[in-house]
C-alpha cells in the first residue's frame, strides 16, 4: 500500500466515523474497502438468501421466485 493511499483511508475513516458507528448501532455490518470505500449490510443477507434458495428448490417457491430461478435447469445444467 502506497503513502498515498493510505492518506486517503484515513481521511476516509475520519470523514465515515459517524456513520460507521451509527450503521454498527443499528446492527449492520460495515465493511472498509480499498481507497476509503465502505460496504454497508445486514449479517443475516446471507442466510436469509440461503433460505430462500433452499425453499425454491424444494418446490415452495412463491410466483416471483419462480420467475428469478428456473428450477428445472440450474445454471451449468442446460
Amino acid at each position: 500500500m502506497n503513502t498515498f493511499q493510505r492518506l486517503v483511508e484515513a481521511v476516509a475513516d475520519r470523514f465515515h466515523a459517524s456513520t460507521d458507528a451509527h450503521a454498527e448501532a443499528q446492527g449492520l455490518t460495515v465493511q472498509r474497502l480499498p481507497w476509503g470505500g465502505r460496504r454497508i449490510g445486514h449479517p443475516m443477507v446471507g442466510a436469509y438468501a440461503a433460505a430462500r434458495r433452499a425453499r425454491v428448490l424444494r418446490g415452495d417457491g412463491d410466483a416471483i421466485d419462480r420467475t428469478f430461478v428456473d428450477v428445472r435447469h440450474p445454471a451449468g445444467r442446460r
